[in-house]
């Protein structure tokens, strides 16, 4: 049997299963809405499942039609080495003059998206993040 790497105690399971793991992303889909009405940042996001693969389409404010940025795909993260269960995912964006890094996790029946925005269109614009809350109808 090989020894597994790892960088800290909690990359180790606690049983060694033989296989690849699969994380469920179920617990992460629908269409979700952000808990502020007036954001100027993302208004909704809708996460599905298709073939196989998790993806991930979030709609910009702007003004009273939201900006839809297109579907991407999105890595699924469980809660530990050991849960199979979906509670966080990473999906990023390539609009040319910025890049959008998400990073999103549940807590307790809301997503929180943290957002990573750098600008590379020599703008002057400075690189930011943002924090947003979401729900699920």
């Amino acid at each position: 049997m090989t020894e597994l790497q790892f960088t800290r105690a909690e990359d180790l399971p606690k049983t060694i299963h033989s296989g690849i793991a699969r994380v469920d992303p179920e617990p992460l889909v629908g269409v979700w809405h952000n808990t502020d009405k007036a954001t100027p940042g993302i208004v909704k996001l809708i996460l599905s499942l298709r073939d196989g693969a998790f993806r991930v389409r979030a709609f910009g404010a702007n003004g009273s039609t939201p900006h839809d940025w297109g579907e991407v795909g999105g890595v699924v993260y469980s809660g530990g080495v050991d849960s199979d269960q979906g509670m966080a995912f990473t999906a990023s964006y390539q609009f040319g003059f910025l890049e959008t890094t998400l990073a999103v996790y549940l807590k307790q029946g809301i997503l929180v998206l943290d957002s990573f925005n750098a600008f590379d269109d020599q703008s002057g614009r400075n690189d930011y993040f943002s924090r947003e809350f979401f729900y699920q109808q």
